[in-house]
């Protein structure tokens, strides 16, 4: 067993061991800087990039000035058309109502559609429910009435055309009285209201 080491009682004895040195060049390391400057030009920079995509974003529309008179064609209304001779039917079975009358087109353009609200009221006369429903145009062919779209057969100014108003439920509660009726919508030949 080997328990004879020879520890140098003085430095420099055994050989060339002096110990921990410093290599040349390799002196105390620097230690990198707190980095604030460089922390600093980046939120600087970010908030610069933030303001340039905000500025070229997209806005809300800017708003155009409507048409002058001179450049917008009279439009149809719910004026234009006048109800005469109203009936209405109602289903035997299933709560379904047909409205059927004369209609008259007073305005100025061919009419090729309409929409109409009707107000079904209670016993004390306030509307339970208003349903909306098309103008269906008919025509007399051989003693009958045959349906015939306004599209496809324009009602002309001044010309009187029956015309029919389905309802598939009529609402509960419902007095039975001639419901009230509003045009909501009118179509006509080159525009739409």
């Amino acid at each position: 067993m080997a328990t004879n080491p020879q520890i140098p009682s003085e430095p420099g004895r055994m050989g060339n061991d002096k110990g921990p040195q410093l290599v040349p060049g390799m002196g105390a390391t620097k230690r990198p800087g707190s980095g604030v400057p460089g922390v600093l030009l980046a939120i600087i920079v970010a908030a610069a990039l933030l303001a340039v995509i905000g500025y070229y974003m997209p806005r809300a529309p800017k708003k155009t000035p409507p048409p002058t008179a001179a450049q917008l064609p009279q439009q149809p209304g719910a004026n234009q058309l006048q109800f005469s001779q109203l009936q209405m039917t109602p289903a035997p079975t299933g709560g379904a109502l047909t409205l059927r009358g004369q209609v008259m087109n007073t305005g100025g353009r061919p009419v090729i559609g309409a929409t109409v609200m009707l107000g079904f009221q209670d016993a004390q006369g306030r509307v339970l429910q208003a349903v909306s429903a098309p103008l269906i145009g008919m025509a007399a062919r051989n003693n009958s009435l045959a349906t015939d779209e306004f599209s496809k057969d324009p009602l002309k100014p001044n010309d009187t055309r029956p015309f029919e108003v389905s309802v598939s439920q009529v609402p509960a509660g419902w007095n039975h009285t001639m419901p009230e009726m509003k045009v909501v919508t009118v179509s006509a030949e080159g525009n739409q209201q």
